[in-house]
């Protein structure tokens, strides 16, 4: 005979299995209509290709189109607060970075949503190499010498970024704090004017990927990667490690698939498998190294773990050198 626990139990565990149905049955129907990838930056750069690549894997595997649409300002935050309020069923979904979900959180106030609560995250794609470069003109043709030289003269060498707050400007700090350096920074509106004033020499360095063009050929020199291991583009280029600055140990940059917070895990899991095989199709991989990246497919849940250590690291660094940002 059942006693009345063992049957309020059973109750349980059959109400818990009708509530979930819906979000299976939704899962293995998705998608049923276009989907909006998000990417919060201008037409025509790393992250929107990256989108694009991705857009054109997922509606071969899936059936339906997957829309990009370019929504960039305040740093990133103008777009993803459309995915941060859009419903969770996966139409509206993110194309992330670093710097818009390990980064931005750390130097501002004034988001308009949670970083953690209003994003789910889906799937890690791509892990982007950077490079030190330094302006021809500087006397030191290794990675040793340069930090000798910066050592040696604190205050009178600048570095280069593409604003305040962004990796450029991190990874700058993460060198001044691994050197024991006093490299001053300099922050441009975009990549564009902070790399053309490296190539004229009014800044003496520069990290990232934004100079490889102009560094093959010959206006700016490559000391080494900030990556843990080698660009197979640039073979000879040493890690930090071989270089001689294991100190330096600021994270990669990433970018990746969110979505908004609350999706349910069927769903998350069927667009993680989806964006892996994408990302992993070979003449994507392909198209990737071309880029100075490297395609990296993890689990959702790694994926979030990733964010959340990256987060502590730049957050530590903010608060170490007093960085802030507000528009």
């Amino acid at each position: 005979m059942m006693t009345p626990s063992r049957r309020r139990a059973l109750g349980l565990i059959a109400a818990a299995a009708l509530m979930a149905l819906p979000q299976v049955v939704m899962a293995q129907a998705y998608p049923t209509k276009p989907v909006k990838i998000i990417v919060p930056f201008a037409a025509g750069g790393r992250a929107d290709a990256l989108a694009r690549m991705l857009a054109q894997g997922l509606q071969e595997q899936m059936g339906q189109p997957f829309v990009v649409e370019n929504r960039g300002g305040a740093s990133g935050s103008l777009g993803s607060d459309l995915v941060a309020k859009a419903p969770p069923d996966g139409y509206t979904l993110l194309l992330a970075s670093t710097g818009t979900h390990a980064i931005l959180p750390k130097i501002t106030t004034k988001l308009p949503y949670d970083s953690d609560r209003d994003f789910t995250p889906i799937a890690l794609m791509v892990e982007s190499y950077s490079f030190i470069g330094v302006h021809p003109g500087v006397k030191a043709s290794n990675l040793k010498e340069f930090v000798d030289l910066a050592r040696a003269k604190p205050g009178e060498f600048n570095y280069a970024s593409s604003g305040v707050g962004t990796y450029n400007h991190f990874a700058g700090e993460f060198f001044n704090i691994a050197a024991g350096s006093k490299i001053t920074h300099i922050a441009y509106r975009g990549s564009g004017p902070s790399v053309n004033d490296l190539v004229a020499g009014h800044v003496q360095m520069m990290i990232g990927g934004e100079f490889i063009e102009v560094a093959q050929a010959g206006k700016v020199r490559i000391l080494a990667t900030t990556n843990p291991q080698r660009w197979p583009g640039l073979p000879d280029v040493p890690t930090m490690k071989e270089a001689g600055l294991a100190e330096f140990s600021a994270p990669p940059l990433w970018f990746g698939l969110l979505g908004p917070g609350g999706m349910p895990r069927e769903l998350v899991e069927k667009l993680n498998q989806a964006a892996n095989r994408a990302m992993s199709d070979p003449k994507t991989v392909e198209r990737v190294k071309a880029a100075a990246s490297i395609v990296r497919t993890e689990s959702a849940d790694a994926f979030g773990s990733l964010i959340k250590t990256e987060q502590k690291a730049f957050g530590d660094v903010a608060r170490q050198t007093n960085m802030k940002f507000e528009e």
